[in-house]
């Protein structure tokens, strides 16, 4: 069907609102690309994929080989048989099962032992260890291409190794399986009976020690009265009180003692100086109050010195000096007789003290010989006791010290004796590492399924490597796709489609099979959409100098244009279709009309328009053909001829169509374009390329033309007739 103007974006004269006609618009790319890329090329991808998967399949095939895989199996116990003894190890460390797991992979892998197995002089004869024990490390191969596995974490190991050749791998793998059984597995029994061994001699080491100490513990009894350690606590403690309280009075005895002499050396000390030494102002006051003598003394020169103060005041001035010299003479002599009083009673006061310090250091010097009796006393009582108590001491001691070590001594030698009788029991038990069954040489090869699958990824990678180049050259070349790529991508309004139509058809249209008949439908379903848009415009524009061109050759212009003028023509409408592409005119044999005269006889002056004229069968259409072209016809192209021509074909029909040569190769239908009304580009889906169609709106825009339009040939899927339900109309 057509493409209505709605589907292709809005439009005004022509030109796409929102974008400049023919101008590119810079989108991410399209994936969409890719895909129109395949589905153009396929035939193309699959003819060079075919060229490429099948020599890369059968390549690969036969460099991958064929690999035979011998493989041994051993079981491996997660703890060793119990016979008399339960083994802790499931309760108390479950990893201690991977850690063993993860020994016995790497031992197998040991040096020592791939040595061992490739000593052996069947294996000495493979042809890999050949190679390898000339050129290389033969251990240092065997260890990378040796598989030691645990599979579904379960109690078994396998050992396997792929080789070119079954016997090989057969050898190889028994031969490191016995050499691991021999090297370590046997060999870990040998050393259990050593270590057996060596338990045993331990054991009876042990008992013997044990024996001698306890007769040692014994001796020690007898001394001390008693081997029972809380009796022997119970002694000593009391000891140790008493010997505490011997020290404490020791402790009195000698502080007493300090305490004497100290007083006594401060007593001595105080004599010594007494003669030095004043009588205290408070001792002398005490003294004077209650002598009597020193009292009335003290007495009798207070008032003489207040009468000498009162008389000092009253006497006359010219008997002043006779009576005050007599008053102070009797102050003096009470003052000496004051003074000598005190001394006196100083020096009973001294005498006094003298007296009583020789008592107190008498007393002193008593009590001080009894405190250094008593200390003397106490000296030999605690060294007494201490010597006592550190016999005791020494004994307890080394009860209690035979005690633990004989409970240690004890304990150890149960546990040695466990350890040697779990060793017997597992010496006799089965062993935790046994081969299951032997070795089968492989009769199957064990990579097909690889090479297949290797195979299939490089004819997979033969298909796609040139199925992506393909596609990315092509989605490159910028290939118009659907109306979409023109519309909003070129922003070249698209007015309509038209149906792809295989050319073993489009040469029988008027074939009465059904087949011919629906092709026939379809196409002029879609041009008369397209002419009831040029009719429209044709009313309200006046476009009525329509020229049907292209980009380049190729891209159904031809068959547009002669479509067009006969579906306008099929609307009453008087119709020219006229042939404007000089160089390759079509026009003659499609309506079986003569070639000349024609466009180019026109344009030289050689024949007037009703010369050119020709019928045809369809009514309202006539056509005018190219003629025979020269430079002088092209150049003519460009002058007022051509210009007449057109004003005079405007003045017989009510629409012209002029199909002229491809807009980019040659300049032909740019001089024409300047003289029409409105230009349709004619798009091939598939062929068009957009760089293209947009350099053809460039030089259009850059002519003056003021509507170009476009028409895409291709896209079946919007067929009238398949999609609105009117087929019935062709089965009818």
């Amino acid at each position: 069907m057509a493409l209505l103007p709605s589907e292709a974006g809005e439009h005004t004269n022509g030109e796409l609102v929102g974008g400049v006609l023919g101008q590119s618009v810079q989108t991410r790319p399209d994936p969409m690309a890719f895909v129109h890329a395949l589905r153009r090329r396929w035939l193309m991808i699959v003819g060079i994929g075919l060229l490429i998967a099948a020599p890369a399949g059968i390549a690969v095939w036969l460099l991958v080989g064929t690999q035979y895989t011998a493989t041994a199996v051993l079981q491996i116990s997660m703890m060793e048989t119990p016979v008399a003894f339960q083994s802790e190890m499931s309760m108390n460390d479950p990893n201690r099962f991977e850690i063993f797991k993860n020994t016995q992979r790497q031992m197998i892998i040991s040096r020592f032992v791939l040595s061992s197995a490739l000593s052996k002089p069947e294996v000495a004869r493979i042809p890999d260890i050949k190679r390898e024990l000339r050129e290389g490390d033969a251990v240092d191969w065997l260890t990378r291409e040796l598989t030691v596995g645990f599979p579904g974490r379960a109690e078994v190991m396998t050992v396997s190794i792929s080789l070119d050749n079954a016997t090989d791998a057969h050898t190889l793998v028994k031969a490191v399986v016995d050499s691991y059984m021999t090297e370590y597995v046997n060999r870990e029994n040998d050393r259990k009976r050593l270590r057996l061994s060596e338990l045993e001699q331990i054991c009876a080491a042990k008992e013997q020690d044990t024996r001698k100490k306890r007769e040692q513990l014994k001796n020690l009894g007898q001394d001390s009265g008693s081997t029972d350690a809380v009796t022997l606590n119970t002694r000593q403690r009391i000891m140790l009180e008493e010997l505490s309280l011997a020290s404490r009075q020791m402790a009195n005895a000698q502080f007493e003692t300090k305490r004497f002499q100290g007083e006594l050396a401060a007593q001595k000390a105080i004599l010594a100086n007494l003669d030095n030494v004043s009588v205290p102002e408070i001792d002398l006051d005490i003294l004077i109050q209650r002598d009597p003598i020193a009292r009335q003394l003290s007495m009798e020169l207070g008032w003489k010195s207040l009468d000498a103060v009162y008389q000092e005041g009253r006497v006359l001035e010219s008997a002043k000096g006779q009576y005050v010299t007599r008053l102070n003479k009797e102050v003096e002599n009470l003052q000496q007789q004051y003074d000598a009083r005190i001394a006196e009673l100083a020096q009973k006061a001294r005498e006094k003290q003298r007296s009583e310090i020789e008592e107190e250091i008498l007393r002193l010097e008593t009590l001080l010989a009894t405190a250094l009796e008593q200390q003397e006393s106490y000296s030999k009582e605690i060294a007494a006791m201490r010597a006592e108590a550190e016999k005791f001491g020494i004994v307890s001691v080394e009860i209690q010290m035979l005690i633990a070590d004989l409970k240690q001594q004890e304990m150890l030698a149960s546990q040695l004796a466990s350890e040697r009788d779990k060793l017997r029991v597992e010496l006799g038990a089965p062993q935790r590492i046994t081969q299951i069954g032997t070795v089968e040489e492989p009769r199957i090869p064990s990579n097909t399924i690889l090479r297949v699958f290797l195979t299939l990824c490089s004819v997979l990678a033969g298909f796609a490597l040139p199925a992506v180049a393909i596609a990315f050259l092509d989605a490159n070349a910028g290939r118009i796709n659907n109306s979409e790529d023109v519309s909003k991508k070129l922003h070249v309004p698209v007015i309509g489609s038209m149906p792809r139509i295989p050319a073993h058809v489009i040469h029988r249209m008027s074939s009465p099979s059904k087949r011919h008949r629906t092709w026939h439908l379809r196409l002029t379903e879609s041009v008369d959409g397209i002419a009831a848009r040029l009719l429209r415009h044709a009313d309200s524009q006046q476009n009525r100098v329509i020229m049907v061109s292209s980009a380049t050759v190729g891209e159904g212009k031809t068959t547009l244009a002669s479509q067009l003028a006969l579906s306008l023509a099929r609307t009453g409408r008087s119709t020219v279709l006229v042939d404007f592409d000089l160089r390759r005119p079509s026009f003659d044999e499609v309506f079986g009309v003569p070639l000349t005269p024609g466009v180019s006889e026109l344009l030289r002056g050689e024949q007037t328009l009703d010369d050119l004229l020709h019928e045809t069968n369809a009514e309202n259409l006539s056509v005018i053909s190219a003629g025979q072209w020269d430079r002088r016809a092209l150049a003519a192209l460009s002058n007022s001829t051509t210009s007449g021509f057109f004003n005079e074909l405007r003045g017989k029909f009510h629409f012209v169509v002029a199909d002229t040569s491809p807009i980019l190769p040659v300049a032909d239908a740019r001089f024409v374009s300047q003289l029409v009304d409105a230009v349709i580009l004619s798009v091939f889906r598939d062929i068009s390329q957009a760089s293209k169609i947009q350099a053809a709106c460039e030089i259009l825009t850059a002519f003056g033309v003021q509507s170009v339009e476009a028409v895409v040939t291709g896209l079946n899927e919007h067929s009238y007739g398949k999609h609105t339900g009117y087929e019935s109309t062709v089965n009818a």
